[in-house]
């Protein structure tokens, strides 16, 4: 004849509950941390997107003016974007200057018509310019011209080459410290 067990005391039958409740306590803790790692994912892809996939501003070299103008010697640009700073009444007017593969020289604002209040800038993707806001690209043989279709495009600023030097008018960059306030 089998052996009887003995009958569970209520202090075993308190210590088996105190267990199944543990154990379901630790499933219930590792289903919300995994949520929450997924939230947290979410959330860091959401604020890279959110940035345009570029960094903050690019340094800028501060450039004095020669009179009423602002002169950049064209042998001092290549096809690596060069970002300048300009004061125009105390206001840091941010431009970049370019030559494209053909060797045409490139200005535009460091601000882009839409998204300027955003005060994020562009930064260089090899052949592109990207705004550090909006993400959207720009062939650098594309800039330097007026925005026509409007939406996010790197703000025109009027220059011309004389001699051996890129010649941007204060006045014109003056007209941009709006983009910069």
């Amino acid at each position: 004849m089998p052996k009887k067990q003995p009958r569970e005391t209520r202090a075993e039958a308190r210590k088996r509950e105190m267990e199944r409740r543990h154990e379901r306590n630790v499933k219930v803790m590792k289903e919300a941390l995994a949520v929450i790692a997924v939230i947290a994912v979410l959330a860091v892809i959401v604020l890279v997107l959110s940035r345009g996939g570029g960094g903050g501003l690019q340094p800028s070299q501060s450039i004095t003016p020669t009179g009423s103008e602002v002169k950049v010697p064209v042998s001092d640009l290549g096809t690596q974007a060069k970002f300048y700073t300009y004061d125009s009444g105390g206001t840091k007017v941010r431009f970049f200057a370019i030559r494209d593969a053909d060797g045409s020289v490139h200005v535009a604002a460091d601000a882009c018509d839409v998204c300027y209040g955003a005060k994020k800038g562009y930064h260089q993707d090899g052949g592109d310019m990207v705004c550090n806001n909006c993400g959207k690209r720009f062939a650098v043989q594309s800039i330097g011209t007026a925005n026509t279709q409007g939406g996010c495009w790197p703000s025109f600023v009027k220059m011309h080459v004389d001699g051996g030097n890129v010649v941007v008018e204060g006045k014109d960059l003056a007209a941009k410290a709006y983009m910069f306030k």
